[in-house]
């Protein structure tokens, strides 16, 4: 192996995908138009459910799958059609894919075969490694004799002794029990952080992603629905589905009605908090999402003013906390609450905590549109620059969205549509098309 190869390995990696599609069958999909940067030295975790392309995502990377259409490339090299075993770096399996008639010692080592390593730095990396994940007394051990626990650690020890700067995961703990998930969790945050590598991390498991994570990916139907930080995507989701899918607990979710500056379900009036409310007040009359978590409901159980009627169906006792199974207002609602309720029929409650709005599309409306320019794609031309320079002159905020780059805004009564910049925005018309902008609804970073 050259010095420079040798240098090209040390460094960690950038990898960027630019409107990348992934076909199974003819214009079937599942993979659509997914632009993302992996940054150097993040621990980048996709995640969604079942069928939404995480996993698709991470072998196109890794080179298992080829790409329909766009462009993937590291550290600013084209990889589309880069040979797998020429892309350095490590992938963890789900199955761990260990060689069964091979010792732990040699399972190991495997990879480094074609490295041309002498035995004497095999043998120094293998025992590393295996300190590091408590297997060094399992060296002589095959797959058989291990735990599943163990098995798991085989394989990260696999990725890890290559000393590739990016490692690729596939859901690696999901064959493991809670506990033992629990525990490898916390030994990948530990090596993560000591061993300055380039992280892509695919699961199913929210809560798995949240606590992994520096930066996550939603993806649900093969699109990209948000990407932040797990505070980000948990304060602050964009899309109805992130707000459902981010949490421990699911959240509720009210269909109704915006008319005269309040929120109508099921024909009844619910009172929000003052800042939903100022909300209202910026949105036309449409039909409406409200989502709420289970802990920011209040409960009580006498009827007071602004509380509505739920009906028990069935209590979890969660120990510090019970979670309440209701029906309100005709459907289900979920509470969260300290208070002993089990010998009541019925509470009463009141959607007066942080709660979001979503419009008939499903993106979340922010309380302070009416001060903020969304664009779709962060400008580069010097054109659009100074465009954004303009708008910055005039006391706006601008925020940038990637989640549909086509269409900025769209409702029943009228539509506005860019392709891709503001380039087309002439600079003496600006100060006359801003109020038009600060129309805009959508989702933002």
């Amino acid at each position: 192996m050259s010095q420079q190869q040798v240098s090209d390995r040390n460094r960690m990696k950038r990898i960027s995908l630019e409107h990348v599609y992934k076909a199974y069958q003819k214009n079937h999909y599942v993979v659509k138009d997914l632009s993302l940067e992996i940054f150097e030295g993040e621990f980048l975790v996709l995640v969604g459910p079942s069928g939404c392309g995480k996993t698709t995502t991470l072998r196109m990377i890794a080179g298992l799958e080829e790409l329909t259409h766009g462009d993937l490339s590291v550290d600013g090299v084209k990889f589309n059609d880069k040979d797998p075993a020429l892309r350095d770096l490590s992938f963890v399996f789900q199955n761990y894919a260990l060689l069964p008639h091979m010792t732990v010692e040699t399972n190991i080592a495997f990879g480094l075969l074609h490295y041309r390593l002498s035995r004497i730095e095999v043998k120094k990396r293998v025992e590393e490694v295996a300190k590091k994940l408590s297997l060094y007394d399992k060296l002589g051990h095959y797959p058989a004799q291990l735990s599943g626990g163990q098995r798991q650690r085989v394989a990260l020890a696999r990725a890890l002794v290559d000393e590739e700067k990016m490692i690729l995961f596939d859901e690696p703990l999901s064959n493991l029990d809670a506990l033992l998930r629990e525990s490898m969790r916390k030994e990948l945050i530990s090596l993560y952080k000591n061993m300055h590598v380039t992280c892509l991390y695919v699961t199913h498991d929210q809560l798995e992603a949240m606590a992994l994570a520096t930066r996550m990916v939603m993806m649900k139907d093969g699109l990209v629905m948000q990407v932040g930080t797990p505070k980000q995507m948990y304060d602050e989701p964009h899309h109805l589905e992130v707000a459902k899918f981010i949490g421990s607990l699911e959240t509720n979710v009210f269909y109704g009605d915006v008319k005269d500056h309040a929120f109508y379900v099921n024909h009844e009036m619910i009172l929000l908090n003052e800042a939903m409310h100022q909300l209202l007040n910026t949105t036309y009359d449409q039909p409406m999402y409200l989502s709420i978590r289970p802990n920011q409901i209040t409960l009580s159980k006498k009827h007071k003013e602004g509380f509505i009627e739920g009906i028990i169906e069935y209590i979890e006792y969660l120990g510090e906390h019970y979670l309440l199974h209701l029906n309100a207002l005709n459907q289900k609602v979920s509470v969260l609450t300290e208070e002993d309720v089990k010998d009541l029929d019925k509470v009463y409650i009141k959607l007066g905590g942080i709660c979001h709005l979503f419009d008939k599309n499903q993106i979340r409306v922010y309380k302070d549109l009416v001060d903020t320019v969304i664009i779709s794609k962060e400008p580069s031309h010097e054109k659009d620059l100074q465009v954004i320079k303009e708008i910055k002159n005039y006391g706006y905020k601008v925020v940038y969205d990637h989640h549909n780059p086509d269409i900025i805004y769209e409702d029943s009564n009228r539509s506005c549509v860019f392709k891709n910049r503001f380039k087309h925005i002439k600079k003496e018309h600006l100060k006359d098309l801003i109020p038009e902008l600060l129309d805009i609804r959508f989702k933002r970073h």
